[in-house]
Formats: C-alpha cells, sequence, structure tokens
C-alpha cells in the first residue's frame, strides 16, 4: 500500500468528505450457472455457503442502501469480488459466470477488492475501505463455513474448503442499526449478558479501547482491553464529538459501545492490518446480531482527536470503529431467502 493513501488513511474522511453518488458496476459479461445446480454433498454446501454469506438476504422498503448481506459495505458498494476456483461469482444473480467447476472435492475461494466502486470523493480513502472489506468477507466466509462444519484454511488472499460433516445453519440477520429518521439507541440499560457477548468476540491482535454507557452492572467510561484499565469519563459522548455527522443524523452518544480500533502502522503490514480489523469487526457484529443488538462500522471520525480521547498509545493509528446498541424500532424487512430453502 502506497506511502500516500498511508498518509490519507491516518487522518481519515472526517468531516471534510463529500462522496458523490456510488458508480454503477455494469454486470460481468458470460453465461450464468445458478449456484443451486451444483450437484454433490459438497458442491452444494459450497454453493449454499456462497448464498448465505455472499448474496443479498433481504431487502428493508426505508432504506436507500440495499441489498443486504451477511456483511456490511460503505454505501452497500460491495468493493470485493469472490472466486470459486477461478470462477467469479455473480452475487446479484447467485450464480457463477462462466463454467461451473468440476469435480469439485477441494474449494479455493479467492477475493480481489475494487476500490473503484466507490465515488472517487473519497480519493486513496478508497482502497483502506477495501481492505476493511475483505476482512469482513474473510471472516464471514470462514465462520460460516465453520458453523456449516466445512473445513477451513484462511489466509489473506482467500479459504481453501474441503468436506466436512456439514449441516444447514441459519444465524441471525446482522443489522447496522434502523433509523430512517435518525439512528438512535433503546434508551433501556444494555443487558450485562449482551455486554459479555460483544466483549467475548473481540480478539487481542490489535488494540481496543471500548467506550462505554448505560451498561447493566458495567461502570461508564473508557475500557482499554487486554490489560483492561478503566477511565470514568463521558466516553460516548467524546466519541460524538468526533464524529463526521450530527446527533440527529447517528445518536453516538446514546448508544452503549463504541469500540475502537488501533495499530502501530508502523510496524505491521498495513493492509493485513486492515483485514484483521475487518475480520475483528465481522466477529463483532455476528456477536451483536446474536444477543439482539445493531453494530454499525464506522470510519466518518476525526481520526487524531478519537486517538486521543479514547486513550490510544501515541504510536497508533485509527483502523475502524463499531458503533452498537440496541435498536430502538424494528421494521419489516422483505426476506430474499429462496422459498425452497426455507
Amino acid at each position: 500500500m502506497s506511502s500516500q493513501l498511508e498518509a490519507a488513511y491516518a487522518h481519515g474522511p472526517g468531516k471534510h468528505i463529500e462522496p458523490g453518488p456510488t458508480p454503477r458496476t455494469p454486470p460481468a459479461p458470460g453465461p450464468r450457472i445458478p449456484l443451486q445446480t451444483l450437484q454433490g454433498e459438497f458442491p452444494a454446501a459450497v454453493a449454499q455457503l456462497l448464498i448465505d454469506v455472499m448474496t443479498p438476504q433481504r431487502w428493508e422498503p426505508w432504506n436507500q442502501y440495499n441489498d443486504h448481506r451477511a456483511y456490511p459495505s460503505p454505501r452497500a458498494a460491495y468493493l470485493v469480488d469472490v472466486t470459486l476456483n477461478n470462477t467469479l461469482l455473480d452475487p446479484a444473480r447467485r450464480a457463477l459466470i462462466g463454467t461451473a467447476p468440476k469435480h469439485l472435492t477441494r474449494a479455493r475461494l479467492e477475493i480481489t477488492t475494487h476500490p473503484e466502486r466507490l465515488s472517487e470523493g473519497y480519493g486513496d480513502f478508497r482502497d483502506a475501505l477495501a481492505e476493511l472489506e475483505a476482512g469482513h468477507v474473510l471472516a464471514a466466509l470462514t465462520n460460516h463455513a465453520n458453523r456449516m462444519g466445512l473445513n477451513t484454511k484462511t489466509d489473506p488472499e482467500g479459504i481453501t474448503l474441503q468436506p466436512g460433516e456439514t449441516t444447514r445453519i441459519k444465524t441471525p440477520p446482522r443489522t447496522s442499526g434502523i433509523g430512517p429518521r435518525g439512528l438512535s439507541a433503546d434508551p433501556r440499560p444494555l443487558p450485562n449478558k449482551a455486554f459479555h457477548k460483544f466483549i467475548a468476540a473481540i480478539d487481542h491482535h490489535l488494540t481496543h479501547n471500548l467506550a462505554v454507557r448505560n451498561v447493566e452492572g458495567v461502570e461508564d467510561g473508557w475500557y482499554r482491553l487486554n490489560p483492561l484499565e478503566h477511565t470514568l469519563k463521558d466516553a460516548m459522548s467524546e466519541v460524538q464529538s468526533t464524529y463526521g455527522h450530527p446527533r440527529t443524523n447517528t445518536d453516538v452518544a446514546g448508544m452503549n459501545l463504541a469500540l475502537v480500533m488501533t495499530a502501530d502502522v508502523r510496524k505491521g503490514n498495513y493492509r493485513n492490518l486492515l483485514r484483521q480489523a475487518g475480520s475483528t469487526a465481522q466477529n463483532v457484529c455476528e456477536a451483536a446480531a446474536e444477543a439482539g443488538m445493531f453494530c454499525r462500522p464506522v470510519r466518518s471520525v476525526e481520526d487524531q482527536s478519537l486517538e486521543a480521547k479514547a486513550g490510544a498509545p501515541a504510536s497508533h493509528s485509527l483502523l475502524y470503529v463499531l458503533l452498537a446498541g440496541r435498536q430502538r424500532t424494528r421494521c419489516f424487512p422483505y426476506d430474499l431467502t429462496p422459498l425452497e430453502q426455507l
């Protein structure tokens, strides 16, 4: 990753980006082979994995950014493509493009990033957002494959799958929160059980600082994780003050949790650090969904200000932020699961 990108990413978009409309990506040419036509127990399991993770799962009438998949993407632009044994997936049509893989006894899912799918207003920051999304995709595929009983081996470029004792599993739908008139959290205290499910999903390969507000049995303030340190402050209001949108748009100060991920980018592979942050975020998003919470990944913050307020080490740069709480409202989304799979 270029030093120019690192410089752009170090300051983040903050309140200064005017991204403009998301470019329209034309579909790749070639014949489509529906995933559901793959024959055999293992090929069918791989097809189901791709359907569950990589393809649209629901449509929300109020939401300007449809479609919704098992992982988040900025402006629903979906910056990551997946190939199955070098055959490109068409997620919108739940199909492979070209020729179906034959004798599928081992599956290699490789990812490629496409930052150009975001508008030019993001500049070099598009690359960083694409790498974060790549981490989400890798974790989402790995986690669901493991739940299905497939054997997995994951690396920064993709996942290798082999047969196992497969089963069909539906997971709770991940959500970034429902806020047609501005996103806000349920004002009641967050149950302690939900809080512990959230923090149990955080790995400790990166440095994490957690802002806490209105959680049963937990004092408000900043918490540094591993080792645990606590600072009594109005931490969520401090996060709000660095956020790139007004409180009427996103009531950060009224939420329960904000996880701030940082790392010393000079001591690690910057691209891999971003993917690691994305993978951690996906794990936490999935845990939040299981606990009945929304979890919204964001990067529209003033990096240096948030790093200071969170108490990150001076040598660290912000990688990612997760905002979480219970939803105040509910909606009636359209489930896009094929009828034969219900």
